[in-house]
């Protein structure tokens, strides 16, 4: 697939523009946008440095991480971050984001935001819509914290992960993020894979749907 095709399809695909005119999209991001490439690695947002803008990923994969590198999500291309930050009077930003793979990001100001939800009452929708969302997914995430066990927190905190994945992460870290001990994180890892709710290949956990054999 063509760069060019890549990035229209990026466009198409993200929240703010859904149900829009792709003509009309491209446009919008020509004219308000500013878009900046990351090299794999590298800090898009952190807590401390960040823009009152929207960002829209078109090409590559960033991760967004809460403070001590608990990962609350991983976005690629057609995905937004900043959007919670956008008309707050914070002066710190809640997450970091950073580059997993190259990374090409276009950044709409909270001045071009609050112009374009003025001119397409759609957009402003698409836009509550997505923010109506993500207070629905930081539920989910208040009630994997607060399971009332071992089984029921991995299983929880495995559905928010993309995919219901998670990669390269230690039984420390997880016990960390779960706050269970080692040996109940074991025990209900053993129990979950026994049942083929679960699979793990290293540090790599999967979520499965149903009851699967693993290979």
């Amino acid at each position: 697939m063509k760069q060019g095709q890549k990035r229209n399809n990026a466009i198409q695909s993200c929240m703010l523009f859904e149900g829009i005119e792709p003509e009309k999209s491209e446009q919008l991001l020509k004219e308000k946008a500013q878009c900046r490439t990351f090299q794999k690695g590298e800090c898009i947002y952190t807590p401390e440095h960040f823009e009152k803008s929207l960002g829209i990923l078109i090409k590559g994969r960033a991760v967004v991480e809460k403070e001590g590198g608990v990962l609350l999500n991983e976005l690629s291309s057609g995905c937004c971050f900043g959007a919670a930050a956008l008309f707050t009077e914070q002066e710190r930003y809640v997450t970091t984001v950073w580059a997993k793979t190259a990374c090409e990001v276009c950044f709409l100001s909270m001045e071009a935001m609050e112009q374009i939800m003025q001119d397409d009452a759609k957009i402003a929708l698409n836009y509550i819509r997505f923010l109506s969302g993500r207070i629905q997914f930081l539920n989910r995430k208040i009630d994997s914290f607060t399971a009332p066990d071992a089984e029921q927190a991995l299983l929880s905190y495995l559905g928010q992960q993309p995919q219901g994945r998670v990669e390269g992460i230690s039984m420390v870290k997880l016990c960390e993020i779960l706050n269970i001990g080692r040996t109940s994180l074991y025990r209900v890892m053993q129990q979950l894979e026994d049942s083929g709710k679960i699979k793990r290949e290293g540090k790599t956990i999967w979520l499965l749907s149903g009851k699967e054999e693993t290979k």
